[in-house]
């Protein structure tokens, strides 16, 4: 055989052996691997919420949290936040508190009624809403009675409003009574005091945070009670 020259029977052979190469090289290629899931880190102050350590990727500013559902979170000031029975849905608020005085506690909460008309967290922070005891715009922050949470097996409540509210900034005062209430027999209030401070933010986000100090017991006993709290705001998906 002359060599470079191929007979007629070659090309049949170099089809099949083509063939084979091709095959072998699809039975050899890597199986795709699956995308790893991200491991979320507890939040530090003035951070958004994130999932548990095992739930998946932390969330952002002003975004649902991923996954989306009943989980329990970090809040922006590092507390944690319990699993709610149902998914939340809409605007949500995940909120830090702390109240200092003749009672004591700390922790956090989900407040899913505060805005609940609202189109965005932004339209939220740009708008307040109504609030009770205003008579214009006005913007409610979170309370711990929306969410059902208990101290010595008491009720607690926060009625902390910014008004007048003019969209997002800082405010030195309001107009109207700040109270913190235990079940229904004790509160503290502005009411009696004269050195009670009030000063609260809201950024255009949606986040924000209220200081409340020195209110006075509105029976007169001589008590006093502090109160702090601190938010992020998430648009959740519709349940």
């Amino acid at each position: 055989m002359i060599p470079g020259r191929m007979t007629s029977g070659h090309p049949v052979v170099a089809v099949v052996a083509v063939l084979a190469c091709v095959v072998a090289a699809c039975q050899g290629s890597p199986a795709s691997t699956a995308h790893s899931t991200g491991t979320a880190t507890a939040a530090s102050p003035g951070a958004s919420p994130t999932a548990s350590p095992t739930a998946g990727a932390s969330v952002t500013r002003g975004a649902s949290p991923s996954p989306s559902g009943p989980r329990p979170t970090t809040g922006p000031g590092g507390c944690s936040i319990a699993a709610p029975a149902t998914a939340p849905s809409g605007l949500t608020l995940y909120v830090c508190y702390t109240i200092t005085g003749s009672v004591s506690a700390s922790g956090g909460f989900i407040d899913s009624g505060q805005g609940a008309s609202a189109l965005s967290c932004a339209d939220w922070a740009q708008y307040g809403g109504e609030a009770q005891g205003s008579a214009g715009v006005a913007l409610q922050a979170p309370d711990p009675g929306d969410a059902q949470v208990t101290v010595n097996g008491q009720a607690l409540g926060f009625d902390l409003v910014i008004n007048p509210y003019s969209g997002p900034g800082s405010y030195p005062s309001t107009t109207v009574a700040q109270s913190v209430s235990l079940g229904d027999t004790v509160s503290w209030s502005t009411n009696n005091t004269k050195t009670a401070a009030f000063t609260a933010q809201v950024s255009s986000d949606g986040s924000g945070s209220v200081t409340a100090g020195e209110l006075a017991n509105d029976s007169s006993n001589g008590t006093i009670e502090s109160v702090s709290e601190s938010w992020v705001c998430v648009m959740e998906p519709a349940s």
